[in-house]
């Protein structure tokens, strides 16, 4: 059991308190929790406190009543140092783009960047042809075989936006959808036949 299991157990009845369990502040906030309720700095015994009386809930709404202000200070500069955190891996990641494109504007010459660029967009192409007209019909909705398909078609097209976005920038939101994209590659769900019975 960890600070963010007990944020959601008081989240309905103190807010903030849970979301700030939840969060990166968990364990700060847990050790106010665990002396409002006069038990070990620990979720267990936290925990041990919520099941046994329901007079622990109140003592933890009272504790965000009387350090409300404290306590919305805290999640408002936790949310700012996400925002700085996002924001500064952001730059990183555009300077370490612009710092290809120059380069690549330095090698006139050099054909292994736009070949790579034909080589995952026609892949690219390839799969999404195959997809329509039903070539990949056997291999996605086979159980067994969807697993590695989908991982290397979602591979695929998230290396291909990122291929584009060397050439044409890329976005917050398309730095998202890539991660998306890349999520599913890793963990992908299967696609299958629909049952005759009920289509």
């Amino acid at each position: 059991m960890n600070w963010s299991d007990i944020g959601s157990m008081v989240g309905r009845a103190a807010p903030i308190v849970g979301t700030l369990l939840g969060g990166p502040a968990g364990a700060a906030v847990g050790a106010l929790v665990a002396n409002a309720l006069n038990v070990s700095n620990n979720p267990e015994a936290v925990n041990a406190a919520l099941v046994a009386s329901p007079e622990a809930l109140v003592r933890i709404t009272e504790l965000q009543t009387n350090a409300r202000v404290q306590l919305e200070q805290l999640a408002v500069q936790i949310e700012t140092v996400r925002i700085q955190a996002a924001g500064a891996q952001y730059s990183a990641e555009a300077a370490d783009r612009d710092s290809a494109r120059q380069l690549a504007s330095k090698q006139p010459n050099d054909i292994v960047r736009p070949m790579l660029t034909f080589i995952m967009l026609g892949g690219s192409l390839f799969v999404v042809v195959s997809v329509l007209i039903g070539w990949a019909n056997d291999a996605i909705t086979n159980p067994t075989a969807a697993l590695t398909v989908g991982t290397v078609l979602g591979l695929w097209l998230g290396m291909t936006k990122e291929v584009m976005g060397f050439w044409f920038g890329m976005t917050k939101e398309s730095q998202k959808q890539s991660a998306v994209i890349t999520d599913f590659a890793v963990a992908p769900g299967t696609v299958t036949k629909p049952d005759k019975a009920t289509s």
